[in-house]
């Protein structure tokens, strides 16, 4: 799925936010070739009011040059509800070569079929951000949230706390829990017979997190395929985090 480009659990930005913020640092590499696919820096930028909404930012710098920063509002909402998203792609000389927007309201939708459920989130949404919000270990073993897809469907996306353990990544050794994800895959095929839930289930892929024990919970490490089937299975892991000053 696409949407597992973007992963942050803040927001980045080109530009270094005006407040004391975590930013966190990953690298994402293709598990079969070692290969560096991307790296990814993220933070999330709140307003002074408690009560205001929280943009979060993904950056993600490739091999090529190319840059893709991705913005997106959410509430404060346990999950929180994404608001609206914007991407920009610039290349190596720093030129915008793409761009896009959204606001995430079921008029955006029209060929959505159903009710739009408010823990939705559009492929471009930096879904880590979301993933670090939902009490995950600390306050449920269980969770769920949806996923648009192609603006005509909505996937739901189920997630459970497998157990917890020490994890070494290049920033360092973690206390964290180990969260298995994956399609529901009534969602996929909402007829089909309950006989055969097992057997198809078994054929749809898992991916493993691992979130931090400590709060504010952050993503630490990602295993997985990203994309449609066949898409390659990819390694992201937390390489460095700082707290910038005011």
């Amino acid at each position: 799925m696409a949407l597992w480009a973007v992963v942050a659990p803040h927001g980045a930005s080109a530009q270094a936010p005006t407040h004391n913020s975590p930013t966190l640092r990953y690298d994402v590499i293709d598990v079969k070739s070692k290969k560096l696919v991307h790296t990814l820096r993220g933070w999330s930028e709140e307003p002074a009011d408690p009560a205001g909404e929280v943009t979060a930012v993904s950056v993600l710098e490739f091999p090529t040059g190319s840059v893709a920063e991705v913005r997106a509002r959410f509430t404060r909402d346990s999950p929180p509800r994404c608001l609206s998203w914007r991407a920009f792609i610039h290349d190596g000389s720093g030129a915008e070569v793409a761009s896009g927007s959204e606001q995430v309201v079921p008029a955006a939708y029209p060929f959505l079929t159903k009710p739009l459920p408010p823990n939705t989130y559009p492929p471009l949404a930096p879904l880590g951000y979301v993933l670090a919000r939902l009490g995950l270990g600390s306050r449920q073993a269980h969770a769920s949230f949806y996923f648009l897809l192609m603006g005509n469907s909505v996937l739901q996306m189920d997630l459970k706390v497998e157990g917890r353990e020490s994890v070494n990544v290049p920033a360092g050794t973690f206390d964290t829990y180990r969260v298995s994800m994956r399609v529901n895959p009534e969602s996929i095929f909402p007829n089909l017979p309950g006989f055969l839930t097992p057997f198809v289930s078994f054929f749809i892929p898992t991916q493993t997190l691992w979130i931090t024990a400590q709060e504010p919970q952050m993503l630490v490490k990602f295993t997985g395929q990203m994309g449609p089937p066949g898409s390659p299975e990819l390694l992201i892991h937390l390489t460095s985090f700082e707290r910038l000053q005011q």
